[in-house]
């Protein structure tokens, strides 16, 4: 939403029934303009039907990944064809839920679509989203099925050894059922997506939000860069890390100068924006105007690095969401990573917008 566009839907929300021309005196600008503004409102879901009826919610749509995760952890080096002694545990995640999870942290309301079962981590699923203020009564429901289940070995350091999952219920969430959710979609601020949803899936999302609602997509994984490298045109931003990047502009990047003209030829395609997640080295951000290159001082304490990718996922939209610039979008993003690298947990049980301020200013260079 742009600056004017706020201006135009708070005074509506003053006086629903207020004319064009009237709005357009208020703003010392031309009714045609007034016009343009409100077709966008009504494009973006913030304006319902023909009158000026205000959307009651403004939430974000997440469409993919909810599962169990089962988490190893090895006290001792990792070796093949060992048996290892470990500490192990298991918690709700997937990569959209735990995207999801953090933005409503950050005090945001969503709607997350994905597909469980009536098994015993189906249950755990639903219990979770209940729990956290997730709305996901537009999901599918699965009988006898196995829900989601991501497994994943981390080594002596706490970081990630090998990983296993197994999403085939996802399947389920099929171009016809995302057709039957495009009322929620259109009514959304923004829609994030993961691609583990089938191709037609994504493909319908971007037939039906393209021009209308952001697109916003975390790759995940080299093979799922690989499998979005033809959409990249259709999305609004893509928050690769750096083998992901190299997949999705097919070679290797050996320079922070390769990685950003990588960046750039993506834009060219079409892509709006670009987050690169450099771990420890930062990020760098490109669009049509301009690169920024950021990082915070060196995290020293970092406990658990499996959930920062999606922390700073949620981050960028929530900056995206509440109009922030792309220079505190990004410092927002920067700490979000932190805030997960510091807990124990996939999802910091004190994730909020009071934490990533704290780090902001201790952390930031």
């Amino acid at each position: 939403m742009t600056n004017k566009e706020k201006e135009i839907l708070d005074i509506i929300r003053d006086n629903p029934t207020i004319e064009q021309s009237e709005i357009a005196d208020l703003l010392n600008i031309s009714r045609s303009t007034v016009a343009v503004h409100i077709s966008s409102l009504q494009k973006q879901g913030y304006l319902l039907g023909k009158g000026y009826i205000v959307a009651d919610e403004q939430y974000v749509v997440g469409i993919g990944a909810a599962n169990v995760d089962v988490y190893g952890k090895s006290r001792i080096r990792i070796r093949t064809h060992y048996d290892h002694p470990a500490d192990i545990r298991s918690s709700v995640g997937g990569v959209m839920h735990n995207i999801i999870t953090d933005y409503v942290k950050l005090g945001g309301a969503s709607k997350l679509i994905t597909a469980y079962s009536d098994d015993s981590y189906g249950k755990m699923i639903v219990e979770d989203c209940k729990n956290s203020g997730i709305d996901i009564s537009d999901s599918l429901f699965v009988k006898n099925r196995s829900s989601g289940i991501f497994m994943q070995i981390q080594d002596e350091n706490n970081d990630m050894y090998l990983a296993i999952c197994d999403m085939s219920i996802l399947e389920g969430v099929t171009a016809e059922f995302i057709q039957s959710k495009k009322h929620i979609l259109l009514g959304s601020r923004l829609v994030a997506i993961d691609p583990s949803l089938p191709n037609e899936t994504i493909e319908e999302i971007i037939s039906i939000c393209k021009g209308r609602v952001s697109i916003y997509i975390d790759p995940i994984s080299d093979n799922y860069a690989l499998k979005i490298r033809d959409y990249v045109k259709d999305f609004d931003l893509i928050k690769p890390n750096l083998s992901e990047l190299e997949n999705l502009c097919g070679r290797k990047l050996n320079s922070e100068d390769e990685i950003v003209r990588a960046c750039k030829e993506l834009i060219r395609k079409g892509l709006k924006k670009i987050v690169v997640s450099r771990g420890a080295k930062g990020v760098i951000y490109a669009d049509e105007e301009k690169v920024i290159k950021r990082k915070f001082k060196e995290e020293k304490h970092m406990v658990n690095a499996s959930g920062a990718g999606d922390a700073l996922m949620s981050a960028l939209i929530y900056g995206q969401v509440n109009g922030l610039s792309i220079d505190e979008t990004i410092d927002y993003g920067l700490a979000a990573g932190i805030a997960a690298i510091r807990s124990e947990k996939t999802i910091n049980d004190n994730f909020s917008v009071d934490l990533l301020e704290e780090i902001i200013k201790e952390s930031k260079q």
